[in-house]
């Protein structure tokens, strides 16, 4: 193999390792930026859903009122008002985490949940194989 192949292997593996910094960077410090973007206006937009080209519908809160909002071909139409609790809910539900460290970051986010359940499952399989294989002898 040339050099030039082990030059740019060697550019790609420093090219991610600088990915997963970024990642872990942002990851640790940008829950609380994104969290404070829209924090101290008096009018948030909990929720958007796109329903086609030209319509959608908005969970907009307005001070301690709340309420669905409908956008359609230059029409804004308030659909219903919302109750304390379905605000408090959908407001839970939108929480940015912000991560202290890497381990954080695996615990909270649920990949230590599905590496155990896809390694169980890897192992239940293998020793299922070997089980089958000791039967066939």
């Amino acid at each position: 193999m040339d050099l030039q192949f082990w030059w740019m292997l060697f550019k790609i593996i420093i090219s991610l390792l600088f990915i997963i910094f970024l990642i872990y960077i942002f990851a640790k410090y940008g829950g609380g930026k994104l969290k404070s973007i829209q924090g101290s206006k008096y009018i948030n937009i909990l929720e958007r859903t796109q329903l086609s080209k030209e319509n959608s519908l908005f969970v907009v809160k307005m001070g301690e009122k709340g309420y669905v909002v409908s956008s359609a071909s230059g029409r804004i139409e308030i659909v219903c008002e919302l109750a304390k609790e379905e605000i408090s809910k959908i407001e839970s539900a939108k929480n940015v985490y912000e991560y202290k460290n890497l381990k954080d970051l695996y615990t909270k986010s649920g990949l230590e949940n599905l590496l155990k359940k896809t390694n169980h499952n890897f192992l239940d399989k293998k020793l299922k194989l070997k089980k089958e294989d000791k039967d066939e002898q």
